[in-house]
């Protein structure tokens, strides 16, 4: 066993540190660019064709460098079910939940994405985090909540958002759950090959959701700009992001891997700000550092074997 004590010595940024800020910074940066592709294109078919790209991209890739789709028989059970709750169902969850919810509700709620994460992984006896790490991984919650109180649409419950929060708080533990089962896989099989197969999966089960929608989409009227975006939501966004996320898993744990996507609200707002001309919070700046302490607690207070 290897513990990673309670020292207070600044852990050295190794490459997967810089891998993960690459992620996060890909998918705040998404965030922007999906609402102006929706301001088009309707969540359904938007996410119908995006789940299509990014699977088409990962089996080329696939195919180009491993040549190879096989899987063991005894990994197929789960492999489809991790593809219908990872993919389809949370993909549809998502996208519902987020037509019913505030913006702010949004960023909170999919904030304890790196709590549950970690519950699920102890549960399952996959990691063992110290007290230090638990303080981490609450430090980065609540460092999201002052980064999204702070503007006007932040966090609130209400009788109006409860439907879309409850589908959010689902689609969040699909995700936890898609993550941690995903670890035992990913010592078998590669981050591109597990990504490949099952967003490819995930894709087909969610054509039902979409296609009805994108028959009645006038895709001939959408602008380039749009469909820019949906590329980059589709390639870089699922695609190179996924792969990246899961190596990450299989090289340091699903925890030290969560605790990172703390900081994509916190970039989000700032893209939105360049982009999209939103205002910036009052309490960014306390929100960041919190968030950030968050992440070095997390890094110090972990077990691994």
């Amino acid at each position: 066993m290897c513990y990673h004590g309670p020292s207070m010595k600044l852990p050295r940024p190794t490459l997967n540190d810089l891998l993960m800020l690459l992620v996060v910074a890909i998918w705040a940066l998404n965030i922007s660019l999906v609402k102006v592709a929706l301001a088009e294109i309707p969540p359904l078919p938007f996410n119908g064709i995006r789940l299509l790209l990014a699977a088409a991209v990962l089996l080329a890739l696939l195919l180009l460098t491993e040549k190879s789709l096989r899987l063991r028989r005894k990994d197929l059970f789960k492999i489809v079910l991790l593809s219908f709750s990872g993919y389809a169902l949370y993909q549809y969850l998502f996208i519902s939940g987020i037509s019913l919810t505030s913006a702010g509700n949004t960023a909170v709620i999919f904030g304890s994405t790196p709590i549950m994460i970690s519950l699920l992984s102890s549960f399952f006896k996959q990691e063992r985090i110290t007290p230090l790490g638990w303080l981490g991984i609450a430090l980065g919650f609540a460092g999201i909540y002052l980064v999204v109180s702070g503007g006007a649409g932040g966090f609130a419950l209400s009788l109006r958002t409860w439907k879309g929060d409850l589908l959010l708080f689902a689609a969040v533990f699909l995700w936890a759950h898609y993550s941690v089962s995903a670890r035992p896989l990913l010592k078998v099989y590669s981050p591109l090959k597990f990504t490949a197969v099952t967003m490819a999966l995930g894709a087909l089960m969610f054509l039902p959701f979409a296609i009805g929608p994108l028959r009645k989409t006038p895709l001939a009227a959408v602008s380039a700009k749009a469909w820019l975006c949906l590329l980059y939501s589709g390639v870089i966004a699922l695609s190179l992001a996924l792969v990246l996320w899961f190596f990450s898993v299989r090289r340091v744990g699903n925890s030290q891997t969560a605790v990172y996507s703390n900081l994509q609200p916190l970039l989000a707002v700032g893209f939105a700000w360049q982009l999209l001309g939103e205002n910036i919070p009052p309490t960014l700046l306390l929100g960041a550092a919190v968030i950030f302490l968050g992440i070095y607690f997390t890094r110090r207070g972990r077990i691994s074997s």
